[in-house]
């Protein structure tokens, strides 16, 4: 294959905390999400890298070479990890999977080039790169009222951080099946036809 037919490659990027303090929580739904993948696709094995702080395979989404990256550096300092892998001219084909408070539980939306959304994972990359022109794809981790099935955010400070870094129950966990299955086909869009085309499917 020449230069000229070389297919681009994909950067996907988990966000999440490391640590067995946050492991399976609400905070780390991205990096959950991104297991998920992995064992849907053709991935080699995770390698703890120091060149890009934190864990990474290579493989393929749909026929397009990837990357995936679980970013070690803690949440709040996400972007520090992602400049290091994703090349400048190349922020067009990074895609950010993490949890969002603003979505009901398990819900998932895809975007790009919006703000941060009050995300601190995403404010970092943002920061970072110098750059909003990467596509998310955004899991919801808010509960909803029993009768008016609308989000019931939880307050800011405290409260809030509480809750995103609570495990998930088990109840959870298994709805969550279902919402990381529509994760690896929104990607598999995304790289085969274009977030445009992944956005009016998935949206």
């Amino acid at each position: 294959m020449d230069a000229g037919t070389m297919l681009s490659m994909f950067y996907v990027i988990g966000l999440g905390n490391p640590g067995e303090k946050y492991a399976n929580t609400r905070h780390n739904i991205g990096w959950l999400a991104l297991d998920y993948v992995r064992g849907q696709n053709s991935f080699s094995e995770l390698v703890d890298s120091r060149q890009y702080s934190g864990r990474v395979a290579e493989g393929g989404v749909a026929g397009r070479p990837a990357t995936v990256l679980y970013p070690d550096t803690f949440m709040n300092n996400s972007g520090s990890a992602v400049v290091k892998m994703v090349p400048r001219d190349e922020i067009d084909n990074l895609i950010v999977v993490h949890d969002d408070i603003a979505l009901p539980f398990g819900e998932v939306r895809l975007g790009k080039g919006r703000g941060d959304g009050g995300h601190n994972g995403i404010k970092s990359i943002i920061e970072k790169l110098g750059s909003k022109d990467f596509v998310r794809i955004r899991i919801g981790i808010a509960p909803t009222g029993l009768f008016t099935g609308k989000v019931k955010r939880p307050a800011g400070g405290g409260p809030l951080e509480r809750f995103v870094l609570k495990r998930l129950s088990s109840k959870e966990v298994n709805k969550l099946e279902d919402t990381y299955l529509k994760v690896d086909e929104a990607l598999s869009v995304i790289v085969k036809e274009g977030v445009e085309m992944a956005m009016n499917r998935f949206n």
